[in-house]
Parts: structure tokens; sequence; C-alpha cells
């Protein structure tokens, strides 16, 4: 296919200098004359791991190593310690194979080690004796097996008698000294005798995974994900092994026999009613008989009941399934636990405090393990949604109307200061929390002058913390939109911390805690990256009720700070400041020299991946950043910094003068970055970006909303047609701005116009991606949009876009993708896809989507385009079968799904953000090495991002038969590519950046 037509050493010369010689019109005895125009093309690979920058930081532990204690944490994979000061010491680190997920640390005869729960890589062993001479013994993974289990799929049929196996999710960890139990998400629990892990050569089974002597199948299956997948463990006194068993609550087992022996579920709990069901019985809710006898919970009968009679058909009854599986299961999640045995002796009781996510910090009565009973609750700091419900409830829970930050918010971890009465717990957004009366918490647990009436909206679940009645949450700080609530600042509360250097994630207490400065006391990681040492001051009672004069920041200080990065970044005034923390990793981009990282909490960052010459870098280094705040920042000199907070994505300027961030809750921010291209940052002295109120293209504002637009901001994605930037607004649909326009100036002429917002439920579902294409024989202006559940939609914008009428977006259609599957009799079944488009580009003739775990989709774009018959609704441009059908769906050209891979079959690929490579053909180009061709038919290759499956290359030339090139498993979740350099740069969620070569 190739035809190289001339080759130039490259010999200390990087590429842009090739080019540049090349264009200088030489050409050296060349068959070509003149000067030549070759395309610079540098295919990228994914053949071997560069390096990985930064990581989040979720698991810490204290290692007691004789005269000082040790923190041990984690970074992504990286396993670290660093010695417990009230200054920051040394840190030393090893990479493990794998995410960390738990940290144990066992003194075993004459050593120490850290075992480490490594996902599906198993436990590793970590010798840590010597901290500066960490050594990994060995990693070995842990097998599972079930059978007879019976779920409803997605389109409602049971499937009985499946099967599940392979190597476990390994999540936490714990060991009396003699054995070790091993909580395993895709499983349950496990035990096996310590001595055949910690030893030299781990004890195995034939196939080489851990000997196992005991195990406990804890999940169960309604729909096709299961509940109940343990995440922490803890052996109590009392010779219990107690269970923070996620979606279904809180399980007690027989440590021996693994039989559990006791079982609470907030959800299943009607006595209790401050919570996101209320008083609900769910006995009342499911269809007769259709109850797990183990769990209380709706059974598959009931999901295949909701899916087939409710969803897709006419029938009117309850849903209690998909309302907890959809969206109301991250109220009921139980994170993390601690128990503790209080009260004097004949009168002791045994409490459990559970980190129940977005349910709160909730303790219950475990003293008569066969009659566990509620206490009470702190809530949790609600997830930050939209400001106006989205139609007759707020959740729209067949399908999924996303669950946004649902996942990560809530409260964390606990642990309980027994010498002082007080509970200290992590909360996604409030950082650390301590809580007075401990062993009281059915009294002590309210704050005076309830009940609260938080209820201010008709509609059910609005607002998310309706349920609450013994707290004020309203905003203590009403000028900040996203103010901590007021029950934080008085009793029960003794502190809250707010964001210390990023969200709240796990802790741990010293063993003497102490009122006293100048101490640590508290050590608590920042899930986006980093690790703080907390002296905590005088924690006296605070007043009644909550006062605006209470200053948090006086009874608490930070003496030591640990970033996941040692990169140098620009402070908020401008001067050099470090450690960088990097662990929040959603979007990337690409310019010839620099790379744009979207980081979450951190903002933007940009990185130098090239020298001046073209020449790569495989350690790259930040030369500029927005400001390292979620809040604008006042500087003493009366300036004002402003941020790119909750940074999701980053979209370059065709010049590269300007990145525009995505935000996921702010809109879109543009900012000017043609003097970090220009090289006025460099590392050591970076560049302090600085995007001013002009360049917040939002629509929704502490003072009210334009454009008629009364959700929340959600920018995940934009397109440009002139000075119209067209952006993916999440559940807002398509929102068009002027970018010429002043968004300052109070009149919201910024807003031209927007399609999908008007309507009670999401017209385009929630778009995260958007590709503009002018159709060359008539010149109109199509978007396809990648729209979340709701599918894949066309939307003609050519009236706006070139004719200048407004709103002048009109939906062509909008559908799932087909789906055809074969029934347990044989027949065949056309249903659609069953999960969720995320991006689209356009290439030639063809729109290619990335759709979750359906995979990649390849549609002609006549297709797409093809009208419908007069009276279709273009929202409803299919039927499921029966008499009078219909099916209007274009046929994609080609599917692609990487779990089909030899391999990969047992993996999870979740198809994200892609960047497409095109190589046309018939004209010079030039390659990474200088080398002139020319391809007899066009080459395209896509770099996908799979999420937890890592990152996969595939060549796309021939629409129809995609196939993979390479395929690389990241530590983390991959999100987002882009490409340089022959480099592959990922944005990995937690594993931070990595950078990939051939």
């Amino acid at each position: 296919m190739n035809v190289r037509s001339k080759t130039i050493s490259t010999a200390n010369l990087g590429i842009s200098a090739v080019i540049a010689l090349l264009l200088s019109g030489c050409d050296g005895g060349s068959s070509l004359n003149g000067t030549p125009t070759g395309q610079v093309i540098e295919e990228a690979f994914l053949t071997a791991k560069a390096v990985q920058i930064g990581g989040a930081t979720t698991a810490v532990a204290r290692a007691d190593m004789g005269d000082t204690d040790w923190a041990v944490y984690n970074m992504a994979n990286r396993l670290a310690m660093t010695p417990i000061e009230t200054t920051a010491g040394a840190v030393h680190e090893i990479e493990l194979e794998s995410f960390i997920q738990d940290i144990l640390v066992v003194p075993y005869e004459t050593r120490i080690y850290a075992l480490v729960a490594v996902r599906e890589s198993g436990i590793a062993v970590v010798d840590i004796t010597d901290p500066a001479a960490m050594q990994v013994l060995h990693t070995t993974p842990v097998n599972y097996y079930q059978d007879g289990i019976t779920y409803a799929e997605g389109g409602g049929d049971l499937v009985p008698d499946v099967i599940i196996e392979g190597h476990g999710f390994i999540k936490s960890l714990e060991t009396d000294g003699t054995d070790l139990w091993i909580a395993d998400e895709s499983y349950g629990i496990h035990r096996t005798a310590l001595a055949n892990v910690i030893t030299e050569t781990p004890v195995t089974e034939d196939d080489g995974t851990l000997k196992i002597d005991a195990e406990a199948f804890t999940l169960q299956y309604s729909g096709e994900h299961p509940w109940g997948a343990p995440a922490d463990l803890q052996l109590h006194e009392d010779g219990n092994l107690y269970a923070a068993i996620g979606f279904l609550g809180l399980g007690i087992y027989n440590p021996s026999t693994l039989e559990r022996v006791g079982y609470y579920n907030l959800y299943t709990d009607d006595s209790v009613t401050e919570d996101w069901f209320l008083a609900m019985n769910v006995d009342s809710e499911v269809q007769p008989g259709f109850i797990d006898p183990t769990t209380g919970m709706p059974d598959y009968n009931q999901a295949s009941f909701e899916i087939k009679e409710v969803w897709h058909g006419d029938v009117d009854a309850p849903t209690p399934w998909a309302d907890f599986d959809r969206y109301g299961k991250y109220y009921y999640k139980a994170n993390k636990l601690d128990v503790e045995t209080l009260g004097s002796v004949g009168s002791e009781k045994t409490l459990v405090y559970l980190a129940y996510g977005l349910g709160g910090l909730v303790a219950v009565d475990a003293s008569d393990i066969n009659n566990i009973t509620y206490e009470g609750y702190a809530p949790a700091v609600p997830a930050h949604g939209p400001d106006e419900p989205t139609g007759e409830q707020s959740q729209s829970l067949f399908p999924y109307f996303g669950v946004g930050m649902l996942k990560e918010a809530g409260v964390i971890d606990v642990e309980v200061d027994k010498d002082n009465n007080r509970v200290f717990y992590a909360d996604h957004f409030a950082g650390l929390v301590a809580l007075d009366g401990a062993d009281s918490p059915g009294v002590s647990w309210k704050q005076a002058g309830g009940p609260f009436d938080n209820d201010d909206n008709p509609l059910l679940h609005w607002p998310d913390y309706e349920f609450v009645t013994s707290y004020d949450m309203g905003a203590w700080d009403v000028d900040d939109n996203e103010s901590l609530p007021i029950w934080m600042y008085g009793a029960p509360s003794l502190l809250v911390t707010g964001e210390v250097s990023g969200h709240g994630n796990s802790l741990f207490l010293m063993p003497t805690p102490s009122d006293a400065t100048g101490g640590v006391d508290v050590v608590q990681a920042t899930g986006a990256g980093g690790l703080n040492f907390m002296d905590i001051g005088a924690l006296t009672p605070l007043p009644l009720p909550p006062s605006s004069d209470v200053d948090m920041a006086t009874r608490f200080t930070v003496p030591a700070y640990f970033a996941s990065t040692t990169e140098t970044f620009a402070d908020a005034d401008g001067s050099p400041s470090s450690p960088l923390a990097i662990g929040h990793s959603q979007g990337v981009a690409t310019s010839g020299q620099y790379l744009y990282l979207a980081d979450g909490p951190h903002g933007m960052s940009v990185w130098q991946i090239a020298d001046a010459n073209g020449n790569a870098m495989d350690e790259p280094h930040v030369v500029a950043n927005t400001v390292v705040d979620e809040y604008e920042v006042d500087n003493p000199d009366g300036s004002t910094v402003y941020p790119t907070p909750h940074a999701y994505n980053v979209i370059l300027s065709e010049d590269d003068s300007l990145a525009h961030v995505m935000s996921q809750s702010l809109g879109l921010r543009r900012v000017d970055i043609s003097s970090a291209e220009a090289g006025q940052g460099v590392p050591g002295a970076p560049l302090l970006l600085t995007p001013q109120p002009s360049d917040f293209y939002e629509h929704n504002l502490d003072s009210g909303s334009y454009g008629g637009i009364k959700r929340q901001d959600h920018a995940y994605d934009v397109d440009f047609h002139g000075d119209y930037a067209v952006v993916a607004d999440g559940s807002n649909g398509l929102t068009v701005y002027d970018m010429t326009m002043n968004p300052a100036d109070g009149s919201g002429s910024h807003v031209v116009a927007n399609l999908g917002a008007g309507t009670g439920n999401p017209l385009l579902g929630r778009a995260s991606g958007v590709e503009l294409w002018t159709n060359p024989a008539d010149g109109k202006v199509y978007a396809f949009v990648a729209a979340g559940h709701s599918g894949i939609a066309v939307v003609d914008m050519t009236g706006l876009l070139v004719d200048g009428v407004t709103p002048g977006m009109e939906l062509i259609k909008l559908f799932q993708p087909v789906k055809i599957e074969e029934e347990l009799d044989g027949t065949v079944h056309i249903g659609k896809a069953d999960s969720r488009s995320v991006d689209v580009d356009v290439i030639g003739d063809h729109a290619y989507f990335s759709y979750g775990g359906f995979g990649l989709l390849a549609y002609s774009i006549d297709d797409l385009l093809e009208p419908l018959p007069d009276g279709v609704d273009p929202t409803k441009i299919w039927t499921m079968g029966g008499s009078g059908g219909y099916d209007y769906r274009p046929e994609a050209v080609a599917q692609y799904r990487l779990q089909t891979e030899p391999g990969l079959e047992d993996s999870d690929p979740e198809a994200l953000y892609m960047t497409p490579q095109y190589f046309p053909a018939d004209k010079l180009l030039i390659d990474g090495e200088g080398n002139w061709y020319t391809l007899d038919e066009p080459r395209l290759l896509f770099y996908v991002a799979y999420g937890e499956a890592g990152v996969a290359k595939l060549d796309w030339s021939d629409p129809a038969n995609p196939i993979l090139m390479e395929h690389q498993q990241t530590v983390g979740e991959a999100t987002g590519t882009a490409i340089a350099h022959g480099r592959v740069y990922v944005a990995d969620g937690g594993g931070g950046m990595v950078i990939f070569r051939q």
C-alpha cells in the first residue's frame, strides 16, 4: 500500500525540524519537483508504557515501625510510605500491578508486611520492614466460582443457570494474625490461612490462585448488575466478622464458617423515615412473592416484571427494583464501617457505624445480632445536581437519568474516637467531619430546634435531601451555591473542614488523638490524589443554633501535605508552588508541543511533551495551569483569579490559541493559551492562566438562568461553526453560544439557542458528545449527538448556523441502536442497545459512535439522514414489535465489542471518548521518521478509552471491518485519549495520566 518517495535522516532532529527542512524546498534529487507540500501524520502506538503521572489516593493505613509511626498509602497503583511527623518527610514508593484498594499492615515473625488488595490481580505482599527498600514478594489472584444464578437481562427475560467465575476484584482485607479474610467484590468473602499468603511462596491451587479454606457468596442478582459486593471487613472483639456489603448494607458472619449470623439493610428497614425512600415498605411495593428471602430486596422476577410490563408495557405499578437500581442505591451504599463496644461493664452495647454513601453516616445497635436496630444518622452533603426539577420527579428511572457524581459522593469512611466519645468521618464534599456523642447517636445525632422542613418542592425526591428532618440542610453561606449545610456548623457537629486539598476520602486516627496542638491526630486521603496530616485542636461544643461566627479554620491545621506528583504549579498569585496533585483525570488534548489535562477539582494543567525541535519527552512537566482550586481566589493585591472547576474535557481551537474547558457544573470556560504555546511558561516556573468572567459560557448562574434553560450546566463536549459553539450540555441537550458576546455583561445574549431543555424529560437524553457536519451537496449543517441512554440523535442545524434563524434546530431522529438477541427458545428478538452513547466522530461519509458496554458503532451518514415517513415522531422511530409495529432505525455498518477479542472475554469494557487519526490517500504524507510516502487507500485509526478495560487502538480503514491493533490495560479508568509524536496520552481517572509509546 505504501510507496516511499524519500527518506531524510532524522538523527538529532525532531520531526518539526525535519518538516521545516522539507518545506524549505529541499528535494535532494527526489522525483518530486518544486517544494514538497507533504502532510505530517505520525502514527501513535500503545506498545509500551512510557510513564504514569499522578493517581488518586483512596487507601491509607498506619504502620508502627518501632520508634516512629508511618503512613502507608496509595497513589493509584503506587504504594507509598512516609513518617508521620509535623513536617513532610521523605516519601518512598513502589509500583504494584493494579490500582490499590486496601492496605493491611501485618507484623509477622521478624518482619513487617503490607498486604495490599489490588483488584483482579489479587493480593500483593510487600515487605515494608525497611521503607526505603520495600520489596514485592508476590502478587496472587483469588479465584471465584458460583453457579445457579438467575437474573433479568436488559430486555426483561429471565436468564437461569448462570455461572460466574474468574479472578476476583479484591477490595478489602482483615486478619487476626492467624487467618486472613478477603472481601471480593466479584463474589463475597473468602477465608484463608495467613501463612498461605505471607510466606515467600504463596500456597495456591492448581490454577495458581490462592488456596481458600472457606467462602461465602454475598451477592444478589436481580438485574444484570449484582448488589452486595463486600467493601470493608472488621473482626470485632465479640468474635464476629462485620462486613459493609455495599448496596445490601451490613452483614455479620461467623469468621470460621462464614455463615451469615446477622444482617441489617437500611433500605428494608421501614421504621426509618429519614432515608431516600422515606418509610417505604418494599414488601408492599413488589408484586406478590417477588422478594428475595435472603436479603428482603426485590428479586429477579420483580425486575423482569418492571422491564416487561411497566417499562415496555402499559401496566401501571410501582417500580421498586428500578427506583433502587437506577438511582436510589447510592443512598444505601455501605462503603466502610467501624464497630465499637461502648459503655460500662454490664451495660455495654455494640454499635456499628456505617459510612453509607449519600445516605450519610448511620449508626446501628448490634448488641443482639439477631435484632439489629437503627440508632441515628448524620446526613451526607448532597451531590450537586440540577437547580430545578426535570420532570414529574427529579430522576427518570426508566432508563437512567444519569447518576453523575453519585458514585463518589457521600460518606466514604468512618473512625470512632472512643476516648473522646466522638466520631470522625470522611465526606466527599465536606472533607473531615467530627460528631459528638458517639455512645448515644439515637439521642445526640440531631440538631436542636427540629424537626426541619427541607422539602420545599412538592415533587418526589426533590430536593435530593427532602427526607432529612433532624437537620437544617439550608446553605450555611447563602452566597455560595456549593455551600455546606447549616447543621454542620452547630451541635452535634464538632468540626467540618470542607475540602482540604481535594475531596475527602479514607482516613485513620492516631492512637491517642489530642486537643493539644503541635502533633498529628488524623491522616486523611484526598480522593483526587494526596494525603493530609491533620492537627486537630480543641473541639469544644459548637453553639445552638449554628452561628455564622464559627470559624472552622481555627479548629484544625494541616502541618504536612503530600501530593501524587512532585510537579511545580503556578499558585493564585502566579508564584511557583508545589507539589501538584493529579488524580481525577477526565480529558486530554494535545497541540504540537504541549498537552492540556482536565483533572476535575484541580482544573486544567499544561504539560510540555516535546522540545522546540519536536523531540518527544517521555517525562513531561507542567509549564502552565489555571488556578488549582474549585473556587475563585481573591489575592491580597485585590485581583481575583478564576478557576476551571470540575474540569471534564479540553477542546482546543484550530489555531491552538484557546482551550475550551468543559465543566461538570459550570458550563464552558474559555482559556487563552497563546502565552503557554509561545513558551512563556517553563518547568519550575509555570505560567498562571487566568480566564475571566467574560470567558464563562454558561446559562445557570446564582443570579438566575439564561435562555429559558432551568437545569444546571453540564458541558461535556463542543464543536464550532464560525462564531458559534455548539455544546453537548448533558440533560440540557444542545446549547449554542455566541463566542463573540460577553457573558459577563448580564444580558444573556451569549446564549443563542437550545434544543432539549424545554421538555419535562430530557429530549436528547444526557448529551455527552457532538460533531457538526456540512453536507457538501447542499450546504446543510447537521449535528450528530451522543445522547447518553437515549441513544443517538441527528439534528438539522441549518436554520441556525446557515440561515441565522433562532432557535433554528430541528430534531431529525433520536434512537437507540438495534440489538439482535436470540431468545432461550431460539427465536430472534430485535431490541435496543442497553448502554449509553458517549462520543461521536465524523470521518468521510460515516459517523462513529462510542456506546459504552455496547461497543463502537459506525453508521453511514446517508442512512442517518434518511427521512422518516410522514407522521412518524422523530423520538419514536421504532416500536417493540407486535401488531402494527415498525422500525425505521438505521442499521449500523459495523459494531465492534472489545470483549469479543481473545483473552478479553471476561473484561467489562465501556467505550468512552476516542481519538480518530485519518491518513488520506493519494497525498504526500510524512511520518515520524521523516519518510515521505503515499497511500493507495485511505487509512483510519481510532484510539479508544475503555474505562476499566484500558485503552485500545483500532484500524477502521474499512468502515464495515474494524480490527484491533493494540490493547493496553491501565490501572485507573481510561476516559479520554489524545495523540502526538507517536505517543498515546490517556486520561486515566484515578490512575492519573498515562503515556504509551512504541
